[in-house]
């Protein structure tokens, strides 16, 4: 087992190189050891650590780090300040050790005790190879300030560490790959989709209201009588279907004609997001101006041509070519998605909750703003939280290990990202988006995103090794019988 990540987090506590109070505390960030010093040199004596894994890669370290590393440094210190402290009706290098330490001593003594604890958490994860993925919580330093300068510091350390696989088989497993072939049916339909875009609405002068239609209403809406905020326009466009409006607005709408008047109820929920609204009734009045349907192109060889084709045969043919890549690259990602599934099954992990909590949290949020943006009500979306959350929960998991265990495979395979890996991934994200091929790389390169890209290209070379070695098996399924392909990383 291993908890190794990409990058290990950085860890060590911060001093204050102006020499004033930095006393240690319950609060003490952990961040990167500079050199070798803090992990090598510091300690005369090597502070114990009394380790205690707590499972789910949680640990509670206690630790005590013997008095003559805290003389040793606070005398190292104190040489430092006698050549170099400024003190008023004293020459510089002449001040008297005694009036330095009376004057120092509460400083030098935080100095001291922020650089041991540093240095303490980077021998303890260095000699235990452990590679936590936040700053510790360090807990029993309260007494610090006051504690005399030939005592021992003792205090412990809580922290979790990387995710932890037990890898399983991922050589030589089996895989089924789904394959969907592409007929005329599914040419017709994206054919039909394409003149669909190219629609236009022209206003029905005869029929009533479908669904797909757009009305053009006007509307007035009252609780009790008396008019609110937001709930009357004129000349308002809907189309019908969309479920903008509240479905009890929808079907009311539904087989009008123009010129028509109507009237709904609408019963908004307790948890409706307006206060004046949560559990009202509200009476709406609706008039229908005007009815506009959507009349798709003809298909021939003009309308081949406004979409771009030589001709209609052109058009048909580039569809289904078209179709026909979009088909292969979906049944390589199902039958991906199906060998990293199997190694994960056959794969132990330990992961740490806090990890899950704000992976979990992310996903949700993520899920929430896309509601949104389709403007789903937020009443409704909370009235789904706790099975969104429940979901969110389960897909966080899932990332987590599928990671975990491709990071793992690299490891095992002596898997490297080369420049020429990278120049590889700059090209294809310059042709997407059209954009200069070193412009991409400095933007990268600038912005800090090149390790994330040289972290994708190192798990999509693991996931190679896994399908170079698989034993797949071709399965020809109808296009309904397709689950949802997962999204290329």
């Amino acid at each position: 087992m291993t908890d190794k990540e990409n990058d290990a987090p950085e860890t060590a506590v911060p001093t204050d190189p102006e020499g004033e109070d930095t006393t240690v505390n319950e609060e003490t960030e952990v961040v990167e050891a500079d050199g070798e010093e803090a992990e090598e040199e510091i300690f005369v004596e090597d502070p114990q650590f009394d380790i205690d894994y707590k499972g789910e890669c949680a640990y509670e370290v206690k630790v005590t780090i013997p008095p003559a590393n805290r003389k040793k440094q606070s005398d190292e210190m104190f040489d430092e300040l006698k050549h170099d402290a400024e003190v008023p009706g004293f020459r510089r290098g002449k001040v008297p050790m005694r009036l330095l330490e009376r004057k120092f001593s509460k400083a030098v003594r935080g100095e001291v005790d922020s650089k041991l604890v540093n240095a303490a958490f980077q021998k303890l994860v260095k000699d235990n190879d452990l590679y936590p993925i936040s700053t510790p919580d360090i807990d029993g330093l309260d007494e610090v300030k006051d504690l005399p300068d030939d005592a021992a510091l003792a205090f412990t350390f809580k922290f979790e560490v990387s995710p932890r696989v037990e890898l399983g088989k991922y050589r030589g497993i089996e895989v089924e790959r789904p394959v969907v072939t592409v007929d005329d049916s599914d040419v017709q339909e994206t054919i039909d989709d394409l003149r669909n875009r190219y629609a236009v609405f022209e206003t029905l002068t005869d029929g009533a209201a479908e669904e797909g239609d757009q009305v053009i209403i006007d509307f007035k809406g009252a609780v009790d009588g008396t008019e609110f905020a937001g709930g009357s326009a004129e000349s308002y466009p809907y189309i019908l279907g969309t479920k903008r409006f509240f479905p009890e607005f929808e079907e009311a709408l539904k087989g009008t004609t123009t010129g028509q008047e109507t009237t709904c109820d609408v019963n908004f929920p307790d948890d409706y997001p307006n206060d004046a609204l949560k559990g009202k009734t509200a009476q709406f009045a609706i008039k229908v101006n005007e009815i506009k349907r959507r009349r798709a192109p003809e298909l021939n060889d003009e309308f081949a041509k406004q979409a771009g084709h030589e001709n209609l045969a052109d058009m048909q043919a580039k569809i289904r070519e078209r179709l026909e890549e979009t088909s292969k690259d979906q049944s390589r990602r199902m039958a991906e998605s199906h060998a990293l599934e199997a190694v994960i099954a056959d794969s132990k992990f330990e992961v740490p909750k806090t990890l899950i909590e704000a992976t979990t949290e992310e996903t949700y949020q993520s899920e929430v703003r896309e509601l949104l943006q389709m403007r789903l009500p937020m009443a409704e979306i909370r009235q789904r939280e706790e099975e969104m959350r429940a979901h969110a929960r389960e897909h966080a998991l899932h990332d987590i290990q599928s990671l975990v265990v491709l990071n793992e495979i690299a490891e095992a395979e002596g898997i490297e990202v080369t420049e020429e890996d990278f120049e590889e991934e700059v090209a294809l994200l310059a042709q997407r988006t059209g954009a200069e091929s070193e412009a991409v790389a400095n933007y990268l390169a600038e912005s800090g995103r090149k390790s994330s890209y040289e972290a994708r290209i190192l798990r999509a070379k693991a996931l190679k090794v896994i399908m170079d070695n698989a034993q797949i098996t071709d399965k020809e399924i109808a296009r309904d019988e397709t689950e949802d392909a997962p999204k290329a990383e």
